[in-house]
């Protein structure tokens, strides 16, 4: 039986982390910022991860169920920042220097499932909880020996039937309320 466990985080500006950076490592992939023009290679990891994916709602283009979109929310928020304070310069470089640009959570796997059966649970949990709501979810499955888990990483604005991204973020996800029903 496995032992519980689920954490919850934020990718922010403020701490130096950026949403693309934090989507390579947790899929193993190699990707690239064009905000800050850097490319991130996890690629020497990936022999732990035994299953990833982007997930979107339906209504969404396929450019929202590949990995690369995380570029484009961060580059999303610098958009919002310039158009939210356009005289403010001071303002919009402490938007741009602290943004949270997604969710983080880690749940542990129970040893006895199939990579199947986890897989299944973990994108029926992405998308009752995440997706439902109009979020994108990238997440991966790693099998580290003895310590099975699955990273998930949010967007916090959500896509509208429109198929555009929510000039508002996503507040009621971080409530105390909704930590708690997540984890429930």
């Amino acid at each position: 039986m496995a032992i519980y466990h689920l954490s919850i985080g934020h990718v922010s500006r403020s701490t130096g982390r950026s949403s693309v950076q934090s989507s390579a490592y947790i899929t193993g992939s190699c990707l690239y910022e064009s905000r800050r023009d850097l490319t991130t290679n996890y690629e020497n990891r990936h022999s732990d991860i035994l299953s990833s994916d982007t997930l979107a709602p339906e209504h969404a283009s396929d450019e929202f169920r590949e990995l690369s979109i995380w570029d484009k929310l961060e580059s999303f928020e610098d958009k919002y920042a310039k158009e939210r304070y356009p005289n403010d310069l001071d303002a919009r470089d402490k938007y741009q220097d602290s943004a949270r640009t997604a969710m983080t959570i880690v749940v542990a796997i129970p040893k006895e499932l199939s990579v199947e059966s986890a897989k299944e649970l973990v994108e029926e949990f992405a998308k009752t909880r995440y997706v439902s709501q109009g979020l994108i979810v990238t997440y991966a499955m790693h099998g580290d020996e003895g310590n099975p888990h699955a990273h998930f990483q949010i967007s916090r604005r959500s896509i509208d039937e429109k198929g555009q991204l929510s000039w508002a973020k996503n507040r009621d996800m971080c409530t105390k309320r909704a930590l708690l029903e997540t984890r429930t």
